[in-house]
């Protein structure tokens, strides 16, 4: 008998396999033996149906790779030096309005966080329970909930505090409920639970007065309200702080200073790692020598 198989061999052209097999007629239990040899032979002498690609040699390249740092600057404002010195213009000068909001919040955020320690050593407090102020807050003390709720049993609307209250700003002028006002109309009552309580309805020092207003009625209705509205109106305060001082330092920044390198001294090594290059090597004192 024959077998003949079919397939490709390993430059990928078709092959054909055939074996002979001589059998007896007596040969009932050796048969099937020799078939399944066969067929072992059969599969390892050729690559059935599966095409395979021919082996090619590879030649590697002579060209060697190089790597290019990637800039933060568009290459139409690297084409000379004094493209990339306009630029640094551009963002150093409208950066310095950002740099003075966000340096001005830290007096501004230091003396509100010293008026509180002063305002919980201030004015009656009725004590007893208090709401447990979580300590991201910054808060000097828990609130006491007999304070809370002094304030919140107050019968004036916050437009009516508006009305009768100060207005030492713009926006209270405006309609807006300013602390002072706030304060006023509650004078009675703990000057901390009051500060601590417009510090829950705004991250600065005045509110509109429809927020104001549902604000209150939230805090009356739902006691855990309080305590939730005050911290998340801190951490969005803290974080947009933060927010602001991400762009000023890894945008900004940095900006400026590879659009000062391209512009003022392009030839120097340490362009590409800055702001690092500046201190671990070449160093920002090998500067004058690359300056044009």
């Amino acid at each position: 008998s024959f077998i003949i198989g079919f397939g490709y061999n390993k430059y990928g052209s078709p092959s054909f396999t055939t074996i002979t097999v001589c059998c007896h007629s007596d040969s009932n239990t050796t048969m099937p033996r020799l078939l399944t040899l066969c067929c072992c032979l059969l599969v390892a002498a050729s690559h059935a149906f599966v095409t395979t690609r021919p082996n090619l040699q590879v030649q590697k390249s002579s060209s060697t790779k190089t790597t290019k740092a990637l800039n933060v600057l568009p290459e139409a404002f690297t084409d000379t030096p004094e493209t990339a010195r306009t630029y640094f213009y551009i963002w150093f000068f409208g950066g310095q309005g950002g740099a003075t909001v966000a340096l001005g919040q830290f007096p501004k955020q230091f003396a509100k966080f010293k008026s509180l320690f002063d305002m919980s050593e201030e004015g009656p407090t009725a004590a007893g329970e208090t709401v447990g102020l979580s300590p991201l807050c910054l808060y000097p003390r828990d609130i006491s909930k007999a304070d809370i709720d002094q304030i919140l049993s107050n019968k004036l609307s916050v437009e009516q505090m508006v009305a009768k209250g100060p207005k030492p700003n713009y926006l209270s002028e405006k309609g807006y409920l300013c602390f002072e006002s706030f304060a006023d109309a509650n004078k009675k009552c703990n000057p901390l639970t009051i500060r601590a309580v417009f510090d829950a309805m705004s991250t600065g020092d005045n509110v509109d007065p429809t927020i104001a207003q549902s604000k209150l009625d939230e805090f009356r209705s739902d006691p855990s309200a309080f305590k939730n509205s005050l911290l998340k109106q801190k951490l969005a305060g803290f974080s947009s702080i933060a927010f602001l001082l991400f762009l000023l330092g890894p945008i900004v920044a940095e900006t400026c200073l590879e659009a000062a390198s391209f512009g003022w001294f392009p030839e120097w090594p340490g362009g590409d790692n800055l702001p690092w290059s500046l201190l671990i090597g070449p160093g920002f004192w090998t500067i004058p020598e690359y300056w044009i």
